[in-house]
């Protein structure tokens, strides 16, 4: 009996595993074209992995949001897809648009099933919430992106994603450590803030077995931290003569003046000035409302702002959040992950810039919102709230699949 309950547990693990991977395909497969490559023109990324081979640290030239220091260009992301383009550059100079999708997109799709299905233990209710995360935040927008326009920004946002998500799925299963460890390395070469989240992998260390077992786990994420910081911070040393500066506040020289440089220049890249204003992105961010008049008739226009829009309101699954506040507190395991968000979101309400442009959407949001997510899951479908979680993950699939790709919507 134990033997077929596992085997129809496991049927419908695989079934439900494959709808969501068969969404996620239709959803990106019209874009895939298997002659198209990334190259160093369009990705600085490639282009530093392209100068180490060539024994070098600086660009060919420069390309959008590269730092100009002394007549040379310098790339300032993280290091990861470096880190990959440089495994690929002895080969072809590039990345195929198909290793995109197939290594970067359909791990994230399998693993938000994997987490969502540890969450919830139902094959149905994972699928739908899998979903749910992919077409329903502001992930959609990123990773369709990431197939096409190939910039950085959206390549670090999904393999940032993919890092988190491995890392949540060894926090709520089995707690190997080191497998979080290497979605902690993903994540925070990808984007840097996400390193706050090595505070829940020290947690889940600390919580192991008194004796080797827990020495170990507990020196495997102190190790994984010292290499995280280590690299990037050796780069910053070798190209900018310091290993604090990361160089991004020369990526605004001898480029025409704009509102996001003026920002850095006036006020530094991070400052209590922008704070109001990236709280009210994050958390509301309402399309702006337009009287256009055109053949003689005036209408009412909902245009999506550039500058960030709410998760509140987008991927309304997130207002449980506020419902279970003192519950999620209460609870170690929830504890450390909340305090680890905190300290992600409290930085990103510093910063100069809010992400722009991402009209109707909120990417910044998903160096979070994927734990945010995720750690909600069970509480979101005790009872009858799984209805309404229904209604809510709708409500977010019509947005991101029907509203947001509207240049504006017609009110009247």
């Amino acid at each position: 009996m134990e033997t077929q309950e596992w085997r129809n547990q496991w049927r419908g693990w695989v079934l439900g595993c494959l709808a969501v991977l068969l969404f996620a395909w239709v959803l990106v497969q019209p874009s895939i074209r298997p002659q198209r490559q990334l190259t160093a023109r369009e990705n600085s990324q490639v282009a530093e992995a392209q100068a180490w081979w060539n024994g070098k640290l600086y660009l060919p030239e420069r390309t959008l949001d590269t730092a100009l220091v002394d007549g040379r260009a310098y790339n300032v992301f993280p290091p990861m897809f470096t880190l990959i383009a440089a495994v690929f550059g002895p080969i072809c100079w590039g990345i195929p648009q198909p290793f995109l999708v197939f290594a970067i997109l359909l791990p994230i799709v399998v693993l938000a099933y994997a987490v969502c299905y540890q969450q919830t233990r139902s094959a149905p209710w994972a699928a739908l919430l899998a979903i749910g995360f992919i077409a329903g935040t502001s992930a959609v927008k990123v990773l369709g992106t990431m197939t096409r326009a190939h910039t950085p920004y959206f390549i670090n946002h999904a393999l940032a994603m993919l890092g988190l998500l491995l890392l949540l799925a060894d926090y709520f299963g089995r707690r190997r450590i080191w497998v979080g460890c290497i979605g902690l390395l993903i994540a925070a070469w990808s984007r840097q803030l996400t390193i706050v989240f090595a505070i829940p992998l020290l947690y889940a260390a600390m919580k192991k077995a008194p004796g080797r077992p827990r020495r170990c786990a507990i020196a495997t994420v102190c190790f994984t931290g010292v290499v995280i910081t280590a690299l990037p911070l050796t780069l910053n040393a070798l190209k900018f003569g310091n290993p604090l500066d990361s160089g991004y506040s020369y990526i605004y020289n001898d480029q025409p003046p704009s509102e996001i440089s003026r920002n850095a220049s006036d006020y530094g890249l991070f400052a209590p000035h922008f704070v109001p204003r990236n709280l009210y992105y994050s958390f509301l961010g309402l399309p702006k409302l337009d009287r256009v008049t055109a053949d003689a008739k005036t209408e009412l226009r909902l245009t999506p702002n550039y500058y960030g829009t709410g998760i509140w309101w987008t991927t309304p699954l997130l207002l449980f959040l506020f419902v279970d506040a003192r519950k999620l507190w209460r609870d170690p395991q929830t504890r450390v992950l909340l305090v680890s968000v905190l300290g992600v979101f409290s930085a990103l309400l510093f910063y100069h810039n809010t992400g722009w442009s991402q009209r109707g959407i909120n990417r910044f949001s998903l160096d979070y919102l994927p734990v945010l997510y995720m750690m909600l899951l069970p509480r979101c479908l005790s009872g009858n709230r799984k209805w309404v979680a229904m209604g809510m993950v709708v409500w977010s699939l019509l947005y991101f699949g029907l509203i947001l790709p509207e240049r504006y919507i017609r009110i009247g």
